[in-house]
């Protein structure tokens, strides 16, 4: 039997309602907890919007009607995740009711504040996420004692800490006290805690750490605790290749929707 040129496949439609990357909308799958048309869904399946029915849990799942990304400047002592049954205070209750789920592009840990990416668009958070597009993401920690140039240079050509060996794009002092300084510190990829790890292991604590970009997505004067919509150059730019050297046109962004400020 010939398949519809307008099936798509399941995990691509979860996706695309909010369920957060492929990764996660296949876990759904594969738990049972997807039916088509009131029959359990499996790894593979297909099916053509507007004319089957999708639910997950027993809710019915559609694509919402605009796609929302948002930057969240989030204090420390939130944590970042759906829920928790500690019943710490969590990230998501700091957005606004939208009318669609939003969930995390990432992870920032629960005493890391700064800069983390919501969307209801599983699509481009999957494509941010991809190992290819090794986007940087920028902090700011303050470490214990001022470290040597020797240490920064560890910094950047990697440093062993257990099986991982860890290292920086770049690393830079920004101010110093006699007992301290801040580090601007940029990453790709990155490992989970990485920059605390880091300075544990030079002799060089974190005591603070902030992230403040992701690529070039900037918290700038944006207070903790509060959000805004991403501008479409930022939505855009996430997902498309750095320009050429020397390159200074800006694409024009495409059909990509923009929602209302909140």
């Amino acid at each position: 039997m010939k398949k519809s040129k307008t099936e798509i496949p399941l995990v691509r439609y979860l996706a695309t309602c909010g369920f957060g990357p492929r990764r996660a909308c296949d876990r759904l799958i594969q738990s049972g907890r997807v039916r088509i048309n009131g029959k359990p869904a499996g790894a593979g399946s297909r099916l053509v919007p507007g004319r089957d029915e999708v639910d997950v849990d027993g809710q019915p799942a559609q694509i919402p009607p605009e796609n929302i990304y948002l930057l969240l400047n989030k204090p420390r002592g939130y944590l970042v995740s759906d829920n928790d049954p500690e019943g710490r205070p969590l990230a998501k209750d700091l957005l606004p009711g939208l009318g669609t789920r939003l969930f995390p592009v990432g992870r920032l840990d629960f005493q890391t504040e700064g800069a983390i990416l919501f969307t209801n668009d599983g699509v481009w958070a999957n494509r941010i996420a991809h190992p290819r597009n090794q986007i940087p993401k920028t902090y700011l920690a303050k470490v214990r004692r001022i470290p040597s140039q020797e240490t920064l240079k560890r910094w950047k050509t990697g440093i062993r800490d257990g099986n991982a060996i860890l290292k920086t794009l770049d690393v830079k002092i920004e101010s110093k006290t006699r007992s301290n300084a801040w580090l601007k510190v940029t990453l790709t990829g990155g490992v989970n805690r990485q920059v605390r790890r880091m300075g544990l292991a030079t002799g060089h604590p974190v005591v603070k750490l902030i992230r403040i970009a992701i690529g070039p997505v900037e918290l700038g004067t944006l207070t903790r605790g509060r959000f805004r919509h991403l501008h479409i150059w930022e939505i855009r730019s996430l997902i498309e290749p750095a320009p050429e050297p020397g390159c200074t046109e800006r694409k024009k962004p495409g059909n990509i929707r923009r929602p209302g400020r909140s």
